[in-house]
């Protein structure tokens, strides 16, 4: 008798894992926790003793009341998405005549029209299949980390026989890179003519910072580097408005009018025209996320504004470099005032601009045409007034030495920093709470994670790169900037 007990346990224990393994209905629905995600593991973890199928993790996202929500299902790897598909809009997913997707979210309202079941199902086997296009992709990733790898033992190997041979003149410091430092190397890209031109693209990204905004594309390889086509772009655009200067200071005043002017009408319309938010909020529609991301967010003639500013400021700053243009601390006080207000207008109006209506808002088209420009110019005073002298506690803050190694590592920050998040987020197998405790700590492990990948990057791959075509194409020659 205990024998056939367990006979009997072992025969249906793996579907009992599998009904465990599926997402239940859980506390807090009127809160927002409507998804059931279930056990990713342990639906992976079923198998049959001979392996003749193994469990597949699907999420079947359903739609009832105006409510997007997903269930999450296991089932055997055999089935395809489509299969599951269909037989979830045939609820024939039960175990002992209880529905996988049941009790539906029709018991917290009063009027339900729509049925529970019937969705999309997206399936997860588990580990990834390594097609040829995988494959490819992996061997230059490798090649890619061997190579400025190999190029690092090189110029060490290089620059250790040059110390031997002969010790460098009056006591300066060597420019190789074998010992991998973080010291300032003396360059010709840091003379005093173009040291002014660093800052451009920091105020072009300013416009960014205004809000917590946040950037995913599905179904692209770092979609976050979008940013990187508009900056060349940007870049490229310079030298023909700093020409112009060299021509006429009022055709320059006229040429930044105009290219303001469109900035600001081609944001504020495509907005008109979208009926596009402030923000993308988490709760817009998929087609609504995408629109702002394609339309507007992405767009370099909606971030001209802000590159602008800083490229004006560069050109005001350099040809006044030996002026005192602050006279008088009042002028600087009201300098002050305005910056810090537009700063917190700024953020407050983004709080404050209606994106709810039904017809598309003036308020937010003239907010999203406005906003980024405006936060560049508060922060270009910042820079200014910390150059004429007026700039106190910020300008003794700004000037710490921490900042310049955080900017060495910054390039690789921000193309890793995305990775970092969508790894921990993509191994979660359970909500997350949101409160600010749980937020800040997040944010401080991601900042912490990033800071320590982006110097192994900077190191490994940057800084070797770099010295690789420095050693191979040599300096460059040291031409005076002159406008």
């Amino acid at each position: 008798m205990i024998t056939e007990k367990f006979s009997f346990a072992d025969r249906f224990s793996k579907c009992f894992i599998v009904y465990d393994s599926v997402g239940k209905l859980g506390s807090n629905i009127l809160g927002g926790n409507v998804d059931r995600l279930g056990s990713y593991s342990e639906c992976l973890s079923t198998h049959t003793p001979s392996w003749s199928f193994q469990g597949q993790y699907c999420k079947i996202h359903l739609l009832q009341d105006g409510t997007d929500y997903s269930v999450g299902v296991c089932v055997p790897d055999s089935c395809a998405e489509e299969d599951v598909t269909v037989m979830s809009q045939l609820d024939i997913l039960r175990f002992r005549n209880a529905s996988f997707l049941a009790p539906s979210l029709s018991l917290f309202t009063m009027n339900s029209s729509s049925p529970s079941g019937g969705g999309m199902a997206r399936c997860a086997t588990g580990l990834f299949p390594l097609d040829a296009f995988a494959a490819v992709c992996l061997f230059l990733t490798l090649l890619g980390l061997v190579l400025p790898l190999a190029g690092t033992v090189y110029v060490a190997a290089r620059g250790w026989a040059s110390d031997h041979r002969a010790s460098p003149a009056h006591g300066t410091h060597s420019a190789t890179y074998g010992s991998l430092p973080l010291r300032e190397m003396e360059r010709s890209e840091q003379r005093n003519g173009i040291r002014w031109a660093g800052g451009l693209a920091h105020l072009s990204r300013s416009g960014a910072l205004s809000r917590g905004e946040r950037v995913t594309f599905a179904n692209l390889c770092n979609g976050w580097t979008w940013y990187l086509a508009n900056d060349f772009q940007f870049h490229l655009a310079a030298p023909a408005i700093v020409a112009v200067r060299a021509k006429s200071k009022h055709v320059l005043l006229l040429l930044g009018a105009v290219l303001f002017l469109a900035s600001f009408i081609a944001t504020a319309l495509l907005t008109l025209a979208h009926d596009l938010p402030v923000a993308a909020p988490s709760e817009a529609s998929e087609n609504v996320t995408m629109l702002y991301f394609s339309e507007y967010y992405t767009k370099p003639y909606c971030r001209f504004g802000p590159f602008l500013v800083g490229l004006f400021l560069s050109i005001f700053m350099h040809q006044n470099h030996q002026g005192v243009i602050l006279k008088t601390k009042v002028q600087a006080l009201l300098g002050w005032i305005c910056s810090l207000s537009t700063l917190f207008a700024v953020v407050a109006l983004a709080y404050a601009v209606d994106d709810t209506s039904v017809t598309p808002s003036a308020a937010a088209a003239l907010y999203q045409a406005l906003h980024r420009a405006l936060w560049a110019a508060a922060v270009g005073w910042v820079v200014f007034a910390c150059q004429e002298g007026y700039g106190g506690l910020a300008n003794r803050l700004l000037s710490c030495n921490i900042w310049g190694f955080l900017a060495k590592i910054s390039y690789a920050c921000y193309l890793i920093h995305p990775i970092v998040i969508i790894l921990y987020n993509g191994l979660q197998e359970t909500l997350i709470h949101y409160s600010d405790t749980n937020m800040f700590y997040l944010f401080s492990g991601h900042c912490v994670l990033t800071f320590i990948t982006g110097l192994a990057l900077t190191l490994f791959i940057e800084r070797p790169c770099q010295e690789l075509k420095r050693c191979l194409l040599g300096s460059m020659p040291k031409v005076p900037w002159t406008f």
